[in-house]
């Protein structure tokens, strides 16, 4: 039983909630004693937020844990403490409403010995007592929080160089610990001895209680990590108790020697241009048909089912997590294309009419960005934002068109994040966001959920937006290669790939693409072409219904001619050329414009609102029979106001009557289905 169980055993449920309130103030309170227990010693042996903890303590407080700390083992009797305190200048009233106050919060355990002869000790768990020491300073040179899963923990340097980690690991006496620190090199250097795969490897040994405390020594002496609890509770990453730790800088080492330990993958797995294309189609049917959400503010199931049978996306829906309907309307949503109005999607014109007069790679920046910052979400921990950094520096320095290894890169990504917690900050940056609003940010995370995030962000952002390719090998995501695309955007100098068409009689475009260029077209033949396959040489094929989405996201038919012919080796055949001027006559915009009417006017009548009407500088034509056309005019504005001459008609004695025909209004086919 650990010292901190030890001190916990006799305590009463009221004693117990009182130090729950103080180191877990966030948490409900619980009810029941033993739920108090298992919790609040979970706090004590992890040291959750010890530096704010310590920080709560008045001078006297922290002089006597100091005091107790000072001995060869945290524990000394009162009649010393107090006799140590009254040098400092300590009353033996003031040093015993101390006592009691760290008592009360679950710092110090007062032992009363049935004999009065025995003099009362205090003490201080062996587990707490370490983080004590390490927050007051006690003993010289403070160990840093985040160093507990370094070398730095250690009293001597560690060779780096003599060997690998694998080597070390294979020379320890213990085969079990050998067993256990290979399984933990697969979990980035951080292993649960409580998970089902560390108790299988302890069952099938025949060991029921394994020998922590030995286990460490061999660990540390042999310079690969240490065991037992670890917390990093102050940087917002929870790390299992107890846990088998290799230090991160051996990870880091083993990370960067298998990035480019990679063979050549059986599969690659590449999006190309699909994100962009499905955000075209799909805004372009929000803003024919608006969409009106459930009750519950979801997507109607029947619509997103034929939605998605559309999606170009879907062709990676095994690789994909998640619904592409709805990620693609998350990004359009994100970049506010579309907007929620009232329960109904519908597009908002401007943002839309920006979004397509932005070159390609302008689109790609926009939308990089946006995803570099996402932040709410389950996925997403406040982490995230910093590993993603470190991926996109990694990937800055991926110099030409090698593959590398997947695992290793998301290794060598968390293992220096780690690295560098007291550097970025991560400490003051937590307790700064837990002030604020952080209702859509996860603050808390699990260890390995840093790593499966990360490769989560990779797959379903970098790959969707044509970054990367992935690799697969044996059916897994192994390797990690960065496209033409990628390297553009990461301001690679690169070669510019071939990019043409072929446009056959039977309106079949083939398009041979490489590069950004290739790219750019392929975004542009997808506007006014169906895409028939998806394979290196793109097949298009070009029809009136085709055409006719073209126009309505507004290209000219004299544009779609432009596209085909500087991007085709030969001249258009002469069937094409003809149907794509054919297929534009029944293609023009025709435009419905407001207009008011006045009727009912005489001559003279007609002579006096005409001059008005020029005094208000309105355009209006006479149309003969007594009435005046106003063109491009409502007779209600977006606030509900007439326009300005009509208040100016009425003041001058006029009697206006607003007509009002229901029978001419434009109803919405959902409106009509009703």
């Amino acid at each position: 039983m650990s010292a901190v169980c030890e001190f916990l055993k006799g305590l009463k449920k009221a004693e117990l909630q009182t130090i729950h309130q103080f180191w877990l103030p966030g948490e409900s309170v619980q009810a029941k004693a033993e739920v108090l227990r298992t919790r609040v010693g979970s706090a004590l042996r992890k040291g959750v937020g010890i530096e704010e903890r310590v920080a709560r303590l008045s001078q006297s407080q922290r002089r006597l844990i100091v005091t107790v700390l000072g001995r060869a083992a945290p524990r000394a009797p009162l009649a010393d403490l107090q006799e140590a305190l009254a040098l400092g200048g300590a009353s033996r009233i003031e040093v015993e409403a101390t006592l009691r106050q760290l008592v009360e919060r679950g710092f110090i355990s007062r032992n009363k010995k049935k004999d009065r002869a025995k003099p009362e000790v205090l003490e201080i768990p062996d587990e707490l007592a370490g983080h004590l020491a390490r927050v007051l300073e006690v003993g010289g040179e403070p160990t840093s929080a985040a160093d507990v899963i370094s070398q730095k923990r250690l009293p001597f340097e560690i060779d780096f160089e003599s060997g690998t980690i694998e080597e070390r690991i294979d020379q320890l006496t213990d085969p079990v610990l050998v067993k256990l620190c290979h399984q933990t090199l697969k979990k980035r250097g951080i292993f649960d001895l409580e998970s089902q795969s560390a108790l299988d490897v302890l069952e099938d040994a025949g060991i029921e209680d394994p020998d922590l405390a030995s286990w460490r020594t061999l660990l540390e002496d042999a310079g690969i990590g240490t065991i037992g609890s670890i917390s990093l509770q102050d940087f917002g990453i929870s790390i299992p108790d107890p846990a088998l730790v290799i230090f991160q800088e051996w990870i880091q080492i083993r990370a960067k020697a298998r990035l480019n330990d990679v063979t050549e993958p059986d599969s690659i797995i590449e999006a190309g241009v699909d994100l962009f294309i499905d955000l075209e189609r799909f805004s372009l049917q929000v803003e024919q048909n608006p969409i009106r959400l459930t009750r519950s503010g979801s997507f109607p199931k029947r619509l997103a089912e034929q939605c998605r049978q559309g999606m170009l996306l879907e062709r990676l829906d095994t690789i994909l997590e998640g619904d592409s309907v709805t990620s693609v309307l998350r990004v359009a949503l994100r970049l506010g294309i579309i907007e929620n109005f009232a329960g109904e999607l519908r597009v908002n014109s401007d943002s839309l009419a920006s979004w397509r007069n932005l070159e390609f790679r302008r689109k790609v920046e926009v939308l990089l960005q946006r995803f570099l910052e996402e932040s709410a979400g389950e996925r997403w921990s406040f982490h995230q934002e910093a590993l993603r950094g470190i991926l996109m520096d990694a990937m800055r320095a991926t110099k030409g068109d090698r593959w590398c290894s997947l695992e290793g890169l998301i290794d060598h990504c968390v293992g220096t994040y780690m690295l560098e917690l007291e550097e970025r900050e991560v400490a003051s940056s937590l307790r700064l966001r837990r002030e604020e609003d952080f209702a859509q940010k996860r603050l808390q995370s699990p260890f390995h959920r840093l790593g499966t995030d990360l490769a989560y962000w990779i797959v379903n952002r970098l790959l969707c937006l044509g970054l990367c390719e992935i690799g697969q090998i044996d059916g897994s995501l192994a390797a990690f290669r960065l496209t033409s695309l990628g390297h553009d955007q990461l301001g690679h100098p690169c070669e510019a790939g071939e990019c043409r068409i072929l446009v056959n009689p039977d309106f079949e475009i083939m398009l041979f693409t490489g590069g950004v260029d290739g790219m750019c077209l392929e975004l542009q033949l997808a506007r006014f072409c169906e895409r028939l396959s998806a394979e290196r040489v793109r097949r298009f094929r070009a029809t009136p219904e085709s055409m006719r989405f073209g126009i309505r996201s507004g290209l000219a038919i004299d544009e779609i001619r432009k596209v085909l012919e500087d991007a085709s080796d030969h001249p258009l055949p002469e069937t094409v050329a003809v149907s794509i001027r054919d297929w534009g006559r029944d293609m023009d915009w025709v435009q419905a414009r407001p207009a008011i009417i006045f009727s009912g006017l005489r001559p003279d009548r007609c002579k006096s609102l005409r001059e008005l009407l020029d005094q208000e500088k309105v355009k209006h034509v006479e149309l003969g029979r007594g009435e005046i056309l106003i063109p491009g005019s409502t007779l209600q504005s977006a606030d509900g106001s007439n326009p300005r001459f009509i208040d100016r008609l009425r003041e001058q004695g006029w009697l206006v009557r607003i007509e009002e025909d229901s029978a001419l209004r434009l109803k919405s086919p959902s409106k009509e289905s009703q």
